[in-house]
């Protein structure tokens, strides 16, 4: 009987406290980011340094505040399951933010994204793949260093880690590179972005095709500015839909290609598309569609006191709650175990991509990247 209680209300007890934790500090983040927006309105010199100069707004808060605190203090570790949950909550937000689309800008922005994901995501999964496999680097290291690269960070190591049988050890290696560079990138983009002029909707495109993280790019993208977010949130619903393809290009370059399928086992390919499918892109469309057909029931962002207005206000919730997990989470000793001619490889095709992503945007300019929905 206590086993099937169990069953029937699991404990989630346990992750209470460190949820709550980061509801605390995603409330004290977004507050004191106001606080310093209000003194810099005033005119207080210290406050315009802060927000203008240092851009010190709550995603920036949140992340170093996150880190300093993981880093320097002692966490009880009743605390790690909760703060584990609450990087998730950026997912709802994504889906939140599709009624700030409408479908002209899925079928313009969408459409220049989906051509820089195979350009620059699919391609660098395959690069760092071809090159671990010339560089003597293990099949299952290997395909999750060209799927985290390559696409959407540690989602992405998850979901191509059973196809090319990568161990613990390796998925540690994997997980450390992705998130070291991920983390520097999150740092320096914003910065290099404002001081090279880039406007919000191209920062949001190179932030897509260079941060291998999606809570990374969409943190990077939030600080730089609302149309860079839109702009990012859209080429990163594109980029996630190529997943289940780079995990069929894993199996079939490590396992089908090299004859190293196990006797007698049949692999139903569209099943495993089916399930690596991120499921929550769906929802995303479900409202881009609504906000298409201009329900007057369901108003907009812009009309106050609408269901859409509500759950615009909404998603700043959901990204503040996801970057306090995210800044808690990130534990410089994880980081220091990325290492070896992978980490080699893998960081340097994605710093090429970076760097070409940037000559891409510039190339392409704010015009055809920018979202006018919503």
């Amino acid at each position: 009987m206590k086993k099937l209680k169990h069953l029937i209300v699991p404990d989630w007890s346990r992750l209470v406290p460190g949820f709550l934790f980061c509801l605390f500090f995603a409330w004290f983040g977004r507050n004191l980011d106001h606080l310093i927006r209000n003194y810099h309105e005033a005119g207080m010199a210290w406050a315009t340094f802060l927000w203008e100069s240092a851009q010190m707004n709550y995603v920036v808060i949140l992340l170093l505040g996150g880190i300093l605190i993981r880093n320097t203090l002692p966490i009880p570790k009743t605390l790690l399951p909760g703060i584990g949950i609450a990087r998730p909550i950026i997912k709802p937000g994504i889906i939140i933010l599709g009624v700030h689309y409408v479908w002209s800008d899925v079928v313009r922005v969408g459409g220049v994204g989906l051509a820089l994901t195979v350009v620059f995501i699919f391609g660098t999964a395959v690069a760092v793949m071809w090159l671990c496999k010339r560089r003597g680097v293990s099949d299952g290291l290997g395909g999750i260093m060209g799927a985290g690269t390559g696409i959407c960070g540690v989602s992405a190591i998850i979901a191509t880690s059973p196809v090319v049988k990568a161990k613990p050890l390796e998925m540690a290696y994997a997980i450390g590179t992705v998130l070291l560079f991920g983390t520097l990138m999150l740092f320096t983009m914003p910065y290099i972005g404002t001081a090279i002029g880039l406007s919000e909707s191209q920062f949001g495109a190179w932030s897509a095709v260079a941060i291998l993280n999606t809570a990374q790019l969409v943190a990077a993208a939030e600080w730089y500015g609302s149309e860079s977010l839109n702009t990012a949130v859209l080429i990163n619903v594109a980029r996630i839909m190529f997943l289940p393809l780079v995990v069929l290009f894993a199996l079939w370059f490590y396992i089908l290609r090299t004859g190293k399928q196990e006797p007698g086992r049949t692999i139903d390919k569209w099943q495993l598309v089916k399930d690596k499918f991120p499921i929550f892109i769906l929802g995303f469309f479900v409202l881009v569609l609504l906000n298409s057909l201009n329900l007057g029931v369901l108003g907009s962002p812009r009309i106050e006191g609408s269901p859409f207005w509500a759950m615009d206000a909404a998603y700043t919730w959901c990204f503040a709650i996801g970057f306090a997990g995210i800044g808690l989470s990130i534990s410089i000793d994880d980081m220091k175990k990325a290492g070896g001619t992978a980490f080699t490889i893998g960081v340097s095709a994605s710093v090429v991509k970076m760097i070409l992503g940037l000559g891409a945007v510039l190339a392409i300019g704010s015009q055809l990247l920018r979202v006018t929905g919503g």
